[in-house]
């Protein structure tokens, strides 16, 4: 593991300024976002553990967060749930709401953290994080290569296992996609819900991967067209840079926005530090 860099403290992220419409975004690495916007502090699938095969150290630690309002967790696997950031949080005394999806309400509970406290997702049932709003949508994805690539309800009585979600902050909408394929249908369910910013994965997957158990996701181009399609503002590239045996790379994603998308905005952010983000709504009867 690379040694940490000189950054942000969580502390300073939490004293930032954000203004009306403003959302700061910091990417936690992998799949983990620190969200703040609308009122209200958000954490999505933050891994913050320290150890194992990380390649690069958290930003912080966990116990630091333990005053975010609601911790997203769109599916099971250690680098989405982190056993260590919940056990902190537990041990904490933290007040935050846990959105999972509901078959792993029983996991979330068992690592100690209380029962009014979990809130079971499912697709269609919006959540209310004090102001701001959370959208389940279903994710393609899979415990491990025997059941991929779906939505796990095969494996958890018709309930949606795997989720993404679209965060309403204030008005300004972030869809974080979880572990996920680009499947038919799921441009049209981020477009009607009007995200502006999506945080996407561009690790792919191939024939290796998934011979060794790696539960693929949808590919750089994949993450470009589907951001295109959904009508999207930004893209965020994530879940490629935390493990070895699982790599991506963003630029892919800028090379195909640049080459065939300009009207896409390709965002490849510091683990370091957050950046503010502030739409800037097109004036009426302004050329498309």
């Amino acid at each position: 593991m690379r040694e940490p860099a000189v950054g942000w403290t969580f502390a300073d992220a939490a004293g930032a300024p954000v203004g009306e419409g403003e959302v700061l975004l910091w990417w936690l690495g992998q799949a983990g976002f620190l969200l703040r916007g609308g009122g209200a502090t958000v954490l999505v699938d933050p891994y913050l553990t320290p150890e194992g095969p990380r390649r690069f150290p958290p930003p912080f630690p966990a116990a630091d967060a333990a005053g975010v309002d609601a911790v997203l967790v769109t599916h099971e696997h250690g680098d989405h749930l982190d056993v260590d950031v919940a056990r902190a949080f537990a041990a904490a005394g933290s007040t935050a709401r846990w959105v999972v999806p509901e078959p792993v309400v029983e996991r979330v509970a068992a690592l100690g953290i209380a029962p009014e406290l979990i809130v079971p997702a499912q697709p269609g049932r919006p959540v209310a994080v004090g102001p701001v709003r959370v959208d389940p949508v279903p994710a393609h994805h899979g415990v491990d290569m025997t059941d991929a690539y779906g939505t796990g309800a095969e494996l958890s009585g018709g309930l949606v296992r795997f989720l993404g979600y679209v965060v309403d902050l204030g008005g300004t909408r972030v869809f974080h996609s979880g572990d996920c394929l680009a499947y038919p249908g799921l441009a049209e369910e981020v477009a009607r819900r009007e995200a502006h910013v999506v945080l996407l994965p561009v690790n792919g997957r191939d024939a290796q991967r998934e011979a060794a158990g790696i539960v693929g996701n949808m590919s750089a181009e994949e993450a470009v067209g589907l951001a295109v399609a959904a009508g999207a503002e930004v893209l965020v590239p994530m879940h490629w840079d935390m493990f070895e045996r699982n790599p991506g790379h963003p630029s892919r994603a800028v090379a195909v926005a640049e080459r065939d998308h300009p009207e896409l905005t390709v965002v490849v952010p510091s683990r370091t530090r957050p950046l503010g983000l502030r739409r800037v709504p097109r004036p009426p009867g302004a050329a498309a």
